[in-house]
């Protein structure tokens, strides 16, 4: 089970990488595309009328691509100052049902985002001519991710409440032994 689950670290841990590469290449190309426009539209008096669908398309990747990343860091708003009232034990518990939560509406939304595309791909931009299918392909991306993502944070809630203080995978970033311990139990050391 623990080789398992060490395949999965790693390849959830590729996926963020892939993630967080491919936002950061649609930012700057989208900066670089926006920085083309206004040089073409206020020194050349010559637009592009494709550059706004363009815009809207590579924000629309940046930002269902980004988001599971972000999911993953939990660099997201909690409610800190109510959460941190209750025990360490009731807040795992809470953490715990909310990441189950989580992982219903993700199952409801790549359902949901999947269906979509049936009906997208049958109309088309008006000015790049490529199907809306293409506009709403990253929420069924970013559902997905994070569902993977999601799997990994209540593996790591069901570990604290029921099974003691152990590292969420995808906070473990050292080598790991397993080790049986003198009680039958499994202990993962690190190296």
């Amino acid at each position: 089970m623990s080789r398992i689950l060490a395949v999965y670290k790693k390849a959830i841990d590729g996926i963020e990488k892939a993630e967080l590469f491919v936002a950061s290449f649609l930012l700057a190309a989208l900066a670089c595309l926006i920085m083309l426009e206004v040089v073409s539209r206020y020194l050349f008096n010559h637009p592009f009328h494709w550059v706004f669908e363009l815009t809207m398309l590579m924000i629309t990747y940046i930002v269902f691509v980004g988001f599971p990343v972000m999911y993953r860091q939990k660099s997201l708003i909690i409610l800190e100052f109510v959460f941190n009232k209750f025990s360490k034990k009731t807040q795992e518990f809470l953490s715990l049902i909310w990441e189950v939560l989580i992982g219903i509406f993700l199952i409801f939304l790549t359902v949901a985002s999947y269906d979509l595309q049936a009906i997208q791909k049958r109309y088309t931009s008006p000015t790049l001519d490529i199907s809306f299918q293409y506009f709403t392909i990253p929420i069924l991306f970013c559902a997905v991710s994070m569902l993977l993502f999601n799997a990994d944070f209540i593996l790591f809630h069901l570990r604290q409440v029921w099974g003691g203080n152990r590292k969420r995978l995808s906070q473990t970033t050292h080598q790991t032994t397993v080790i049986h311990g003198k009680e039958g139990r499994t202990e993962i050391k690190e190296k």
